[in-house]
């Protein structure tokens, strides 16, 4: 069967069951990745071009399925040209200019999906193209740290870098690299590297040989499906609730109340999504991280999310920490570390470029950059709160004072989400318009308080200090 001609029956099936077509067609395409898991594992350990060939032909095949013809070409497009911009840029310019071309073919996606689908969840290549847009960036800097002194270089970017470009079909077996290619999580060109020649397995338990896998990909599967009732329920609470007149007519202890059901339904979605992605990556192996301190095997290097770290997260930097996790990585790595010179300590400079940089990442919709101004304003809060809050529940060597210490954590659980909350449906409504309606109903105050808090912090009051026990 021509993959256009599965690409339309798909479309028609999910006309008949009232299930969107796209997300139909890329939840089967993420299944699909765990049998081939399989047969990837048939290939000869140190037949290293025939699994480049495979990644390549798959995660092609299947964009195509989930996009259409030539959605693909954008990927070998932006990768191609990253490759050549590091192969004949002099170092020190290569990594620039590749991170500027690899932002700017995605920023131009993005602009082209305005055009074409605004105010739209449709999906299409932009969202492997923002996959991509990481790996391809983080591999220009591996590159880059790959020719300069090593005593210059951190122990993660030691870790990170390449000493020379791979060839060809090795870098495009990176870039189509099928368990994550379409949805994430993005994989490091050394942890690719380490995957395909096996030296990621050499400890006591796999011996040299990738373990069986089909456990810790089953399992992520589990967790993924548990979350489909509450995905399915989520259509029932959208966000686009707030915008309707009838909202404005509720009492406002409802739309507090509201305010932790709607938005957090819609995160199931991505729970959903991610925890079905590490199970691919976990079944083809790449998913391995060694052992842990009881020598049992982790599978968590593929893990995208923390989802109870995330839920009742005591601050904003916890959310930040365990959600969307192999983003966050590349953003702490490759921007907000890159902004503070060696031996500072980051800034409230540094904290708002890097959320700008990941509104960027998102797409040009007013709503992003709103929320990712108030994250950076409530992740400083957060650090502010705890330096000033935190001494009157904890004694000098750290020990909770109970029971106003479970008061003061069950308090800053509940306030965080409902903060963070607010904040991220101007991310999911997009625009300023619907924003700015959904911002009224609560009289700005998800803005005021934080910003008046802030303010307060930097300015009036000041941190209890803990005095050092005596020697």
């Amino acid at each position: 069967m021509r993959i256009t001609e599965a690409h339309g029956q798909c479309d028609s099936k999910a006309r008949t069951v009232g299930f969107p077509s796209d997300q139909l067609k890329f939840i089967t395409s993420i299944l699909l990745t765990y049998p081939a898991a399989s047969l990837f594992h048939l290939i000869p350990r140190t037949a290293y071009n025939q699994k480049h060939l495979f990644s390549i032909i798959l995660s092609i095949t299947l964009i195509t399925f989930c996009c259409g013809p030539y959605a693909w070409v954008h990927s070998f497009i932006s990768s191609l040209v990253t490759y050549l911009i590091l192969k004949f840029l002099p170092h020190g310019i290569g990594h620039k200019v590749a991170f500027a071309w690899a932002f700017g073919y995605m920023s131009c996606s993005h602009i082209y999906r305005l055009a074409i689908d605004y105010m739209g969840w449709q999906m299409d290549f932009t969202t492997m193209q923002m996959v991509l847009t990481l790996k391809l960036t983080a591999f220009a800097f591996n590159y880059y740290d790959g020719r300069r002194p090593v005593e210059k270089l951190t122990e993660e970017q030691k870790k990170r870098r390449i000493t020379e470009l791979p060839p060809l079909l090795e870098f495009f077996g990176f870039v189509y690299f099928f368990p994550g290619f379409l949805g994430g999580p993005a994989v490091e060109i050394t942890e690719y590297q380490r995957f395909i020649n096996y030296s990621m397995f050499e400890d006591s338990y796999c011996n040299g040989n990738i373990p069986d896998t089909k456990k810790p990909a089953f399992q992520a599967l589990g967790r993924s499906l548990m979350f489909m009732p509450l995905v399915i329920l989520s259509g029932f609470f959208p966000c686009s609730d707030f915008t309707d007149p009838k909202f404005a007519l509720l009492p406002f202890w409802n739309k507090v109340i509201r305010m932790w059901i709607h938005p957090g339904l819609f995160r199931m979605k991505y729970y959903f999504g991610w925890y079905m992605s590490e199970g691919a990556c976990n079944m083809v192996g790449i998913g391995y991280s060694g052992l842990d301190k009881s020598g049992k095997p982790k599978w968590d290097r593929c893990r995208n999310v923390t989802v109870t770290a995330v839920e009742i997260a005591p601050n904003m930097r916890s959310i930040t920490t365990f959600w969307n996790l192999k983003t966050g990585d590349w953003l702490k790595n490759y921007v907000y570390l890159r902004l503070t010179p060696e031996g500072t300590r980051p800034t409230l400079t540094s904290t708002l470029l890097t959320y700008t940089a990941s509104a960027f990442w998102h797409g040009f919709y007013p709503g992003y950059y709103a929320f990712f101004f108030m994250c950076a304003i409530l992740t400083e809060l957060g650090k502010d709160m705890r330096r000033i809050c935190r001494p009157y529940f904890v004694t000098a060597d750290d020990k909770p004072i109970q029971p106003r210490k479970r008061v003061y954590d069950v308090l800053t659980c509940l306030t965080t989400m409902w903060f963070i909350n607010y904040a991220g449906t101007s991310q999911i409504l997009l625009s300023w318009e619907a924003s700015t309606i959904f911002w009224a109903q609560y009289y700005y105050l998800g803005h005021i308080i934080p910003l008046l808090a802030l303010v307060l912090t930097r300015t009036v009051f000041k941190p209890k200090r803990v005095h050092q026990k005596s020697k």
